[in-house]
């Protein structure tokens, strides 16, 4: 009976380090989709009406790729290899306009502040989330109130 103790557990502790890895690898999935949604933001950038929104939709579609980035950095060293699903994007699925392309990177920001909530055990994770909101909601702000 005590034999059956240690293997209960060492088969749960691999279960626990096997869920872990595939809840964090789900966040390698997330930073592509987050380049391919900095592409669409690029594209924003391109077609919008004035300079002063063309160099703000710049700022967010560097941020975006920088915290891409910063987010694979951060889980490989936490010692999840990378694996990312792959998916068919479209980068230009709809018409551009200001409010639209606010109300995207919107919801995109609205992603990130639920995935800092399901991190927030990990600082490192849930610190990244943080700067990614703080500084998508500057540059929203000054969009809206700045045209």
């Amino acid at each position: 009976m005590n034999e059956e103790i240690p293997n209960f557990q060492a088969d749960f502790l691999t279960f626990l380090a096997s869920t872990k890895e595939v809840e964090i690898s789900k966040l390698y999935t997330f930073a592509i989709d987050s380049l391919i949604f900095a592409d669409k933001v690029h594209t924003f950038h391109w077609k919008c009406d004035s300079g002063f929104q063309h160099t703000h939709f710049e700022t967010i579609y560097e941020d975006i790729r920088d915290f891409a980035d910063a987010l694979v950095e951060t889980v490989l060293s936490m010692g999840v290899k990378f694996k990312a699903e792959s998916k068919t994007y479209t980068i230009t699925d709809d018409l551009y306009d200001v409010s639209n392309a606010l109300l995207k990177i919107e919801a995109y920001r609205d992603t990130i502040i639920d995935l800092k909530s399901q991190y927030s055990t990990k600082i490192s994770l849930e610190n990244l989330f943080g700067d990614i909101v703080e500084k998508l909601d500057k540059e929203l702000g000054l969009i809206k109130n700045f045209k």
